[in-house]
């Protein structure tokens, strides 16, 4: 009977041991967390089942612009004294990432980024410390998905974390004009028109080309995209479900060859090229001071022969919020 009690407390004893450990993971984001641990601040709390955490950061568009990696020293009080670090970009990470998680992310060239130094201090008495990679945001490929490894290698005391010592940075260039907007106007429907007041989102296509939802129709997936010349928007694309081709494009007049009966709905006989709704108004043009954005689209469901047949057509103000 000893010996079966005694394997049994062997038993309790490892598996204290296990939750323990465990624990001490768990709770490093947190300040009442196991102490003296060192860890990539930024990523996402992780299952045993990911192998890295990954999280994305979003730059602007621009020569060179900095991207400062935080690492973290945890617990209540500081490193109690210089702990030296070094870091490096880990691009067998992103590899190993891609194949565990059936993605395709592109590791970051040499050529987009900069590296000063790999070595990282966390002082005495702080919690933190700065691994600064400069990147090349205007070199970017628009078109491409890129990632960056990250690891810290070694700590001169402390324990680098089992779990967030290396994790994968999604590096995204936005350009100058991506943000949310406040966004006011008309969609003209034969039997549907409606008012358009919403919250919307221009987002980065490349480092003047732009998409936007088509009126209230994001949730359709009717987007277009253009890009901005100046003060004026040029080169639309139709994305997602917009008709193609003739199909759809911007505006260059208020209602060509539409019907006299056509009004927007039972409660609105207003008509494109009616005040307020004028072409010379809304004239596909940015403005750069008030970060205004004027659209004026169109399209039509089958059979387009041009913006005369587009029997939709959308009358937008983008502000900038």
């Amino acid at each position: 009977m000893k010996k079966y009690y005694s394997i049994y407390l062997m038993v309790m004893a490892f598996g204290m041991c296990v939750i323990s450990s465990c624990t001490k993971e768990e709770g490093v984001f947190s300040e009442d967390g196991s102490s003296g641990i060192i860890e990539l601040a930024d990523l996402p709390s992780r299952t045993s089942s990911t192998v890295y955490s990954i999280v994305t950061k979003s730059f602007d568009a621009a020569t060179e612009i900095d991207f400062p990696v935080t690492i973290n020293y945890t617990g209540t009080a500081g490193a109690p004294s210089d702990i030296t670090l070094n870091v490096a970009i880990n691009d067998a990470a992103v590899t190993t990432y891609n194949s565990a998680s059936s993605t395709s992310y592109i590791i970051l060239p040499t050529t987009l980024y900069t590296v000063s130094s790999n070595t990282v201090t966390i002082p005495a008495g702080s919690k933190k410390g700065t691994f600064l990679i400069k990147l090349k945001t205007a070199s970017f490929d628009f078109s491409k998905s890129y990632a960056l490894g990250i690891s810290i290698t070694s700590a001169s005391a402390g324990t680098v974390s089992g779990n967030y010592s290396t994790g994968i940075f999604r590096v995204v260039a936005k350009n100058a004009y991506e943000a949310n907007y406040a966004v006011t106007g008309w969609l003209f429907h034969p039997t549907a028109g409606r008012a358009i007041n919403a919250t919307y989102a221009v987002s980065t296509l490349g480092i003047s080309k732009c998409s936007v939802p088509f009126g209230d129709l994001g949730g359709s997936n009717y987007y277009f995209s253009f890009d901005v010349s100046g003060s004026t928007l040029t080169n639309y694309a139709p994305i997602g479900s917009t008709p193609t081709g003739l199909g759809s494009g911007f505006m260059t007049a208020d209602q060509p060859g539409a019907s006299a009966t056509w009004v927007n709905s039972s409660g609105a006989a207003d008509k494109p090229g009616t005040s307020p709704w004028l072409h010379s108004t809304y004239n596909n043009s940015y403005d750069a001071t008030n970060k205004t954005f004027y659209m004026h689209a169109g399209y039509v469901a089958s059979g387009g022969t041009g913006q005369a047949s587009w029997t939709r057509q959308v009358y937008e103000k983008w502000v900038r919020k």
